[in-house]
């Protein structure tokens, strides 16, 4: 399996406010706060919309 650097991103769900530091190929991946999965955006504090 290849996994592109580009296209990855992460979201890290926790109480004490913490973060990743996740590399692939070299690159660390980009932390985001929300995303769309399935059509619904899932969001760092818990939340989600459909």
């Amino acid at each position: 399996m290849e996994v592109s650097s580009e296209k990855s991103k992460i979201m890290m769900n926790s109480t004490t406010n913490s973060r990743a530091d996740i590399t692939t190929n070299g690159e660390k991946l980009k932390e985001v706060t929300c995303f769309k999965y399935f059509g619904a955006t899932l969001s760092k504090n818990g939340t989600g919309t459909a």
